[in-house]
């Protein structure tokens, strides 16, 4: 009888995780799983030790506590869309709608958020309309080069507001409609922004990683992205970089001094 109910435990949670519908989706469904025991709407997530990038990740990377190589440690936190209660286990309440603006707050986007602000934004992600905000995370700010960050932000009226426009659509875009292969005009001079899939989970808009999706609004939706996304570069290294099935190649290539070369 033990064994009938370990194989239907199983069962369910194999059939759970191929209802899933994109890699995204899977990817998250997994990670959701591996929280349950912390409470409702509770999701796993691996850290990259010795950062600050945290991702929902699948069952290979869980097991090998590793992201793309390199080390991982765990955490538990709300999943998306959903907050704690004081006094209560796991995630119970779904937060409140809001519009843009004031969601990029709350989701791990302040730092866009505060940009916004400066470049004059605030008043179009508050008001009507129906936007997708790919929106860069706080470490993803952090980690821009500084001469870029600081070109940005020393012309707000043109580059940094022309920047955060890069990263929006002027239509509501939900995970499933990010097919792999996709391509969607921005609302800066309609510059597309291109949607690829990876083998393992990882959905790129232009090489930066979704890692927290469908954080709907109510004039949109956004999806917090690990990079701050600049034009297209399908470079070998960064193929290499996003797939832990050639970790081995990559450790081969770096061995030999070829990273550099292929980064160009």
């Amino acid at each position: 009888m033990k064994n009938l109910t370990l194989i239907a435990l199983a069962l369910t949670l194999i059939a759970t995780i191929c209802v899933a519908k994109s890699p995204y989706q899977s990817v998250l469904q997994h990670s959701r799983i591996r929280g349950r025991p912390h409470g409702p709407n509770v999701c796993a997530m691996q850290k990259i030790q010795g950062t600050d990038k945290k991702y929902f990740t699948n069952c290979k990377q869980w097991y090998h506590r590793k992201v793309c190589g390199k080390a991982t440690v765990i955490s538990y936190e709300c999943c998306p869309g959903y907050e704690k209660v004081p006094g209560e286990k796991g995630c119970p309440a779904a937060l409140p709608l809001a519009n843009i603006y004031n969601t990029l707050g709350v989701v791990g986007a302040a730092t866009t958020q505060m940009y916004s602000d400066r470049a004059d934004l605030r008043e179009e992600i508050e008001g009507p309309g129906s936007f997708t905000f790919f929106a860069p995370s706080n470490e993803a700010w952090a980690a821009l080069p500084t001469e870029i960050l600081d070109a940005l932000v020393s012309n707000v009226n043109i580059e940094l507001l022309n920047a955060l426009h890069y990263h929006m659509v002027n239509r509501r875009l939900t995970s499933e409609e990010l097919k792999h292969g996709s391509a969607f005009s921005s609302m800066y001079q309609d510059f597309n922004v291109h949607i690829h899939h990876y083998p393992n989970g990882i959905v790129t808009v232009n090489c930066a990683r979704l890692i927290k999706t469908d954080q709907h609004a109510t004039n949109g939706i956004v999806h917090v992205v690990d990079r701050v996304i600049t034009a297209i570069t399908n470079n070998v290294h960064t193929f290499l970089d996003t797939d832990d099935d050639l970790e081995t190649l990559r450790t081969a290539i770096a061995a030999a001094g070829l990273t550099a070369m292929l980064e160009s």
